[in-house]
């Protein structure tokens, strides 16, 4: 049974984000110095910090917290998803590489589910390549692209969340939660110390809901996506059959955090110089 996701508030948002930066510049703060900065009480504090040491942000110690020495660089913390016309934008190269290994996992007659990521956009004509395959998404664009190129569709309701085009929240986890699927492709927009993360708890449980019905779970994320958290995680990078990636993600993002087989990195310019002769 999944434990019930607390919503924060952007007030303790905003808090956690100063917090890291305050590691990031001393290495370490007190839980009388964060008492005073946030004008909070101690065990407000206290709350404030165990949270962040769940996300692998920090460690706490006895009156404060030190910076996690398994940190390397800037993490920076999302409260919001951009709209999926700007994210669509981003890093095209490496999505559809990313696609491309990914949809080898794909035979005929499978049901498929896809999330409203655009990492998720360049599957489709893979999808159309294949006989009796029923594609279940949450995506008002992704559903537009998939009938236009002759695909079966199912259509997860939910509450619509303009800026996705997508439909969330509990009745579309409920609704996923009914389904059986042979193969899950999902991304996420922030992953760090082995975990994936979301902005949007609603978009949470989607994800959480469509991973509980897949066989084969694969995580579609481009190196733009490391070294990013986000209030709520749905997902640890060992949950996924497959993860997919790029040659542009450190080495250290992943190497533990998953068996070896489990891992697929392409490389991007290679491929582009292959697609050219």
């Amino acid at each position: 049974m999944q434990r019930p996701i607390r919503r924060l508030t952007p007030v303790q948002i905003e808090r956690h984000r100063k917090t890291i930066e305050l590691l990031e510049q001393r290495g370490e703060v007190s839980i009388e110095e964060l008492s005073e900065e946030f004008g909070i009480s101690a065990m407000t504090v206290h709350r404030d910090l165990d949270i962040l040491e769940k996300q692998g942000l920090l460690r706490k110690v006895r009156g404060g917290a030190v910076r996690q020495p398994a940190t390397r660089g800037p993490v920076f913390a999302l409260d919001s998803e951009a709209s999926w016309h700007d994210r669509a934008q981003v890093a095209l190269r490496e999505k559809e590489a990313i696609a491309t290994r990914a949809a080898q996992r794909l035979q005929r007659g499978m049901t498929v589910f896809i999330d409203d990521s655009t990492s998720c956009l360049p599957l489709v004509p893979y999808l159309a390549r294949l006989s009796g395959i029923t594609v279940v998404t949450n995506s008002l664009s992704l559903t537009r692209v998939l009938v236009e190129s002759g695909l079966e569709v199912v259509m997860i309701g939910g509450t619509y969340r303009p800026a996705f085009d997508a439909n969330v929240g509990l009745l579309a986890h409920d609704a996923i939660g009914r389904m059986r699927l042979d193969a899950v492709l999902i991304s996420t927009p922030a992953v760090n110390g082995g975990v994936c993360y979301h902005p949007d708890q609603d978009s949470v449980l989607v994800k959480r809901a469509a991973l509980a019905a897949g066989g084969e779970r694969i995580l579609l994320v481009d190196h733009t996506k490391f070294t990013r958290v986000a209030p709520y995680s749905f997902a640890r990078l060992s949950d996924f059959t497959l993860v997919v990636t790029d040659t542009g993600t450190p080495e250290e993002e992943h190497r533990g955090h998953l068996p070896p087989e489990n891992l697929a990195v392409v490389d991007v310019a290679r491929e582009a110089a292959a697609d050219a002769d």
